[in-house]
């Protein structure tokens, strides 16, 4: 395969994902998003390492947002927002800390492909790309649709926050790390 059709071919796959989302959903999302008062963000794996990365787009947003299990991160409780990837919808380690959210008076999203195995939310995003759990259709390996499709997700939902509280692109540089 050359590099050229391997990325139509991977275009095409999110192109399909996309075209599925709710997008009353992603709206609602983003409020949430908005509203909080803290965010606490939770992904393992690769979809970990997105959800990271989101983390600190809505801190360039001037969002409070924290990713479980940072040393830093304080006491969630009533009026926070739990966002949690899982590509799956329920694993052990993210049912257990939604739980938790949950009983500190945090609201709860996810973004999952499986929203009919996603126990107690308040709220959820299906992105339909392939987990690696489903049969391989994809060009790319494993989870790797869904989590490429992840990002994509958070830098469209960082979009829809700047237009909402008026930044741009100076705004976040602003408040991106400086000591590196």
């Amino acid at each position: 395969m050359t590099p050229q059709a391997f990325i139509d071919a991977v275009f095409d796959e999110q192109r399909a994902a996309f075209a599925s989302l709710d997008a009353g959903a992603l709206d609602a999302l983003a409020g949430e998003l908005d509203r909080a008062r803290r965010v606490f963000l939770y992904g393992i794996g690769r979809t970990g390492l997105a959800v990271q990365g989101f983390a600190m787009r809505l801190a360039q947003c001037g969002i409070d947002a924290h990713f479980v299990g940072q040393l830093s991160a304080p006491p969630a409780g009533p009026g926070d927002l739990y966002l949690s990837a899982v590509a799956l919808g329920s694993l052990p380690t993210a049912d257990a800390i939604a739980a938790a959210a949950r009983r500190s008076g945090a609201r709860i999203a996810t973004i999952t492909a499986r929203p009919e195995r996603v126990p107690d939310v308040d709220l959820v995003v299906r992105l339909s790309a392939q987990t690696m759990a489903d049969p391989p259709a994809s060009v790319l390996p494993l989870g790797s649709p869904f989590e490429l499709a992840l990002h994509l997700l958070f830098e469209h939902l960082c979009l829809v926050l700047m237009k909402r509280r008026g930044l741009d692109a100076a705004a976040l540089g602003a408040r991106h790390a400086n000591i590196l």
